[in-house]
Order: structure tokens, then C-alpha cells, then sequence
């Protein structure tokens, strides 16, 4: 009797797959999902047999596991992220590595504007006050109209754009930073190309929008921070490792950062003792800027139709790595 294809969803989040086990019924496809705790044992069972991986975010995938993968022709991060994967080891045997790129753009800079929009506006400290019998429309540190306000985007891909479009309603004065990206671009969209220098010294609000990677990994630390204006604002929704943690928490005790918006951190979830935890000026999110009913659908639909593009001895689509 011919063995069915596998596919192994590594997942220690109890994230949904209904949408992905409907499209692995219908192919005829067996599934697994595997948490840290029954890791080992669906290894053996399962997992070194699997012609695909399906992996949440906070599942690493390093050489170690690789290596033991017999019959794997492809790693789909579950999301956009795909720093938790050795690409050099998939690479080396041969394994396409993919992830969904585009299936959230819409929602991270929703989120990415809520965040904005609530500390420019503190929000949160005039809900804290009214609630402890405080109502002073004047007892917070300055409220700037937005209209004087200048948005820094710290790169400037699609997540970028669409936040940029959205704050465009609100009158803001936008510039980015990403060498990577066209002037044609930043022109289609009507978004100053500045430097990173420049970036920093002129932002009231940056937001965050980077991969993280080797180049970007402590990209802002405590000396790049400080170049913000004084009262600045951080907005981070792309990768928590992008920042020094410890410096910003200097910053804002400092008063030279008024607050920081963070959906990602450096450890998630973080110690219940994190000092970011303990302060009024910081907004913190679990890692959901990306989350919607559509979004998460989409997600799920775009990883199994990968999964069976192999299956079906296709080249997947969005693979991040090249094999040669």
C-alpha cells in the first residue's frame, strides 16, 4: 500500500489550520501538528518522513533539525518571517524555504496606525486618568496637531506604502529610509527620500518596517535612538530584535523618547518582570499586528497550496532562498 505524502505544521502557538487541513484533505496529504512538547517523539513518528514543514514563527528550524529531515523538499514559515529558519542548511540539502509575504500588509499597517495614532494622541494615559478619577484634558505631556507632525519609515516595502497612504489622510509630513527601493517608488507614492541620518534626526514618530537580518539586527541602539527629537515616538511592528530593548527603556526614563508603540520584542512572550512591561509610555501588543479572519485564511490557503505545489512537483512560490 503507497504511502501518503506528509506534512509536518511545527506550531507552539495553537495557531489555526483548518483552511490548510481542508486543502491536505482534499490532496490526499497527512498532516501533523507538533508543539515543543511533542517535538521529539512526532520526529521520529513523523517528521524526518515529511516532504514538507510548515513552521510558526517562534518554531526554530536550525541545521540540527534539518539534517534530520529524509524526505523534506520544502520549509514554509507560517507567516512573513523566516529568520527562524537556517536558510545556509536548507540550502545545503537542497530544500526550497518559503513564506507568505503579502498576506497581512493590510492589517500590520492598521495596526501600525493605531499605535501612531494612539500615543500622538495618548490615548492610553487620558483612558488611565479618567479611570483613576482624573479628568484633565491638559495632564499629559504635549499634544502636537498632527499636521506639524513628520512620520519617519525605517524602510519603505509594502507594509511601508500602505502605512504611508493611510497617514496621508491625516495631513503628516512622510519621509522613509530604504536603500533598496527605487526613487520611482517613493515618488508613485509621494514619500520624501531621506537618509538614515536624516531619518532619525527628523522623525516626531518612526515606525519600524525591516526584516530582520544580520545588517539590521541592534540597528537602533541607544546612539541612533538618541538622534530622534526630543519627544519622539517609536512605533515597532516588524521585528523586535531590531532594537536595543535596554537603550530604549534609557531613552524614555530619560525623557528624551515620550513613548513606543511594540507589537515584537526581542523574547515573546516576554518575562512578567520586562522593564518595557513597567512603563506607562510603552503600548505593548502580543505579536498581533498581523492578525484578522482574512488574514489568517489567507495565511493558512497560501501555505497548503505551496505544500502541494511540491507535492505535485511544481516550484512553490515566494521562496527565499537559492538553491542551486
Amino acid at each position: 500500500m503507497k504511502k501518503k505524502t506528509k506534512v509536518w505544521i511545527l506550531d507552539d502557538e495553537g495557531l489555526s489550520h483548518e483552511k490548510e487541513f481542508e486543502i491536505y484533505e482534499q490532496h490526499h496529504i497527512e498532516y501533523r501538528v507538533t508543539t515543543k512538547a511533542s517535538f521529539e517523539k512526532d520526529l521520529k513518528e513523523f517528521g524526518k518522513e515529511a516532504i514538507a514543514v510548515v513552521c510558526q514563527v517562534g518554531f526554530p528550524i536550525d541545521s540540527e533539525l534539518i539534517n534530520e529531515l529524509t524526505n523534506c523538499k520544502v520549509i514554509c514559515s507560517f507567516g512573513m518571517g523566516f529568520n527562524q529558519i537556517d536558510l545556509q542548511a536548507a540550502t545545503d540539502k537542497n530544500i526550497y524555504v518559503c513564506n507568505v509575504p503579502d498576506y497581512c500588509a493590510e492589517e500590520v499597517a492598521d495596526h501600525t496606525l493605531a499605535l501612531s495614532l494612539s500615543l500622538l494622541r495618548r490615548l492610553f494615559h487620558y483612558n488611565k486618568n479618567v479611570k483613576n478619577g482624573i479628568w484633565d484634558p491638559t495632564d499629559t505631556e504635549p499634544i502636537h496637531r498632527l499636521s506639524n507632525i513628520v512620520i519617519g519609515l525605517l524602510g519603505f516595502g509594502q507594509i511601508a506604502r500602505n502605512v504611508a497612504q493611510k497617514f496621508k489622510a491625516f495631513g503628516v509630513t512622510i519621509i522613509a529610509y530604504d536603500k533598496f527601493v527605487d526613487d520611482k517608488v517613493f515618488e508613485e507614492y509621494g514619500v520624501t527620500r531621506v537618509s538614515f541620518e536624516e531619518l532619525l534626526e527628523r522623525s516626531n514618530l518612526l515606525s519600524l518596517h525591516v526584516p530582520l537580518t544580520d545588517e539590521t539586527r541592534n540597528m537602533l541602539n541607544y546612539e541612533q535612538l538618541k538622534k530622534l527629537p526630543k519627544g519622539a515616538f517609536v512605533v515597532n511592528t516588524c521585528r523586535g530584535g531590531v532594537i536595543v530593548e535596554d537603550d530604549l527603556v534609557k531613552l524614555i526614563k530619560e525623557k528624551h523618547i515620550s513613548g513606543a508603540g511594540l507589537d515584537v520584542l526581542l523574547s515573546e512572550p516576554p518575562e512578567k518582570d520586562h522593564e518595557l512591561l513597567q512603563l506607562d509610555e510603552v503600548i505593548i501588543t502580543p505579536h498581533a499586528a498581523y492578525f484578522s479572519i482574512e488574514a489568517e485564511e489567507q495565511m493558512q490557503r497560501e501555505t497548503a497550496w505551496n505544500v502541494v505545489r511540491v507535492v505535485q512537483n511544481e516550484t512553490p512560490k515566494n521562496i527565499v532562498n537559492k538553491l542551486k
